[in-house]
């Protein structure tokens, strides 16, 4: 009797379970709500969502449920999302209804990745608090001075830096091209191109760690909350995190050091410390070092992804790479050409731009969230759903782009092309693609990409023909993979061999003579520098020393490689 009293309890458990999934099924399925594929309890379309190239999984659900409206909803383990894929629902949405959507979700593993505790870490993921207000507002002013006729010198000295470690060694071509875009990122932030081995390492960590192909706990989250000892993946976010803000603390100290003995050469820190004698919004040295900091990591990223694409379209497009070489050698006569050369170059800016919508960087956007609920479309949105801007839908659009899926420079650059523009001395321009995202959340670095891309890009067709390289044992040629990517938040093609052939001996010497100029004249204006701040000459900086904006429990500096040792507030440091 009893063991049949058990039974029927289970049996009443199991049809209640049984029932209230049917329930919830219906709910999240209801006709209310938005289209979308349909969600199972819970779980969502978690299970149908591969880590790897999800874009292509979210177009193909947005070529079957989005339709004429442009848009779709999907739900992933209790996260509700909007998927959009038509540039015009992204304008509505994003940027006329920007004061409701343009916070960010939270990044489960990252500390405090929206400064909701006060971090103050990570701008481009930041809320819309006090914080972003204010970081947002001093990188605009430094984005502003970076495209400066000034820094331009910057990005001709590291171009010509990187013609010669091509030619010198040509096999290594993907670590230098990333050690370039560190090494005009370190120049403009510290002064110091030395720091950008560091610099590219410490970018690609965060990028990892905040993408959902990074560690689980950004698709499981629940496993974040395991404790301390049986959670890796908080204690290697805590060893990644304080090792980075001590690496940002450190350059931060080390340049307001030498602006005291008046050693210290113009760059975005000695930019920040003179004003703060003045008046500043930034809390203390804390959040400068983070905002100076994550401005020189996200410059890396925004150059060196189109950049490398633009490898794999002029190998795959030599019709074009041939073209943009005559441009060149007709506006320039010989030089390497220069941002000042823009308005004459429409066949290079034309080919730079059709590779980054050929090939995004950003292929799935970045998530906004909603602040407020919301109705939209005659659909209830709730306060907290993820809106994804789809750049790979938006760039895949045939009416915008016809033959979306092939590299069509002259879409640029022939009238009867939907996206056609004059004057041609302006247009074609990257700025303002959807690629650099929306609204108030819309990327600032924009001109000084399009200034990186200008100069790397035509440095490299003035010197050198991009070719396959051939296979010394088989005599054939190795492939450039067209669909071979690591599937982080931001893009880049996996590991490949090409050839850099020199156009002429001619070219490769002057190449290896511009550099060899350059880095004497830079030792020497260093030289220089410091031995006029010895005499005296040049006039020492009265440095304000603001209080931290968030505590420092250690902090230890060891000569030249400094090591500090991070203990954050206790409100967030174990979310």
């Amino acid at each position: 009797m009893q063991l049949l009293t058990v039974g029927l309890l289970g049996l009443v458990l199991l049809v209640a379970g049984v029932l209230h999934l049917l329930k919830a099924f219906r709910e999240i399925n209801a006709p209310q709500h938005p289209p979308g594929p349909t969600q199972l309890p819970y779980i969502g379309r978690i299970h149908d969502l591969p880590i790897e190239f999800m874009w292509l999984k979210f177009k193909e659900w947005a070529d079957k449920y989005a339709g004429s409206r442009g848009w779709y909803r999907t739900e992933m383990l209790g996260a509700s999302f909007i998927i959009i894929s038509d540039e015009k629902v992204a304008e509505e949405m994003l940027v006329k209804r920007a004061k409701f959507n343009s916070d960010r979700p939270m990044i489960r593993s990252l500390f405090d990745s929206k400064s909701s505790e006060g971090s103050m870490e990570y701008l481009p993921l930041m809320g819309r608090n006090q914080y972003w207000a204010r970081q947002r507002k001093l990188t605009h002013s430094y984005i502003t001075e970076a495209t400066n006729a000034r820094y331009n010198g910057v990005m001709y000295f590291e171009a010509k830096r990187w013609l010669a470690r091509l030619i010198e060694n040509p096999d290594n071509f993907q670590h230098s091209l990333e050690d370039m875009a560190s090494k005009i990122m370190c120049q403009l932030t510290w002064d110091d191109p030395s720091l950008s081995e560091y610099c590219t390492k410490s970018a690609w960590g965060l990028l990892t760690q905040m993408s959902p192909a990074g560690p689980i706990t950004n698709v499981l989250t629940p496993l974040w909350h395991l404790p301390w000892h049986l959670n890796p993946w908080k204690r290697a976010e805590r060893k990644r995190h304080d090792e980075q803000q001590a690496w940002w603390m450190a350059r931060f100290l080390g340049v307001r050091e030498k602006m005291g003995n008046g050693e210290m050469r113009p760059c975005w820190t000695r930019q920040f410390l003179e004003k703060t004698s003045l008046k500043t919004s930034i809390s203390g040295d804390y959040e400068a070092s983070s905002v100076i900091g994550m401005l020189a990591l996200v410059g890396i990223f925004t150059v060196a992804g189109p950049l490398s694409y633009w490898l794999v379209s002029m190998v795959h497009h030599p019709e074009w790479q041939a073209a943009v070489q005559r441009e060149i050698d007709e506006v320039c006569e010989g030089r390497l050409p220069t941002i000042e050369d823009a308005p004459k170059l429409p066949i290079l800016r034309a080919c730079i731009k059709e590779t980054m919508r050929w090939k995004p960087n950003v292929p799935t956007g970045v998530a906004h969230e909603t602040e407020v609920d919301d109705v939209y479309d005659g659909y209830f949105i709730p306060k907290g759903t993820r809106i994804l801007p789809l750049d790979w839908a938006f760039l895949r659009n045939p009416e915008k782009y016809p033959d979306p899926d092939n590299f069509r420079p002259e879409r640029w650059l022939e009238p009867g092309w939907p996206t056609y523009q004059e004057p041609l001395t302006q247009f074609p321009s990257i700025k303002g693609m959807t690629s650099f995202g929306w609204g108030q959340r819309q990327c600032l670095g924009m001109s000084l990409t399009q200034d990186e891309l200008l100069v790397a890009c035509g440095s490299l067709a003035w010197c050198f023909t991009l070719k396959r390289k051939r296979d010394p044992a088989t005599g054939e040629d190795l492939p450039v993979p067209l669909n071979k990517s690591n599937s982080l938040l931001i893009i880049k093609p996996d590991p490949f061999q090409m050839a850099f052939e020199p156009r002429s001996e001619k070219r490769r010497e002057e190449a290896l003579r511009l550099w060899a100029e350059a880095e004497a004249a830079d030792t020497k204006a260093r030289a220089e520098f410091l031995e006029a701040a010895r005499k005296g000459d040049l006039p020492q900086i009265d440095i304000k020393r603001p209080s931290p904006g968030v505590p420092l429990s250690v902090l230890e500096l060891k000569k030249q490689d400094v090591m500090i040792q991070v203990n954050r507030v206790n409100s967030y440091s174990d979310l």
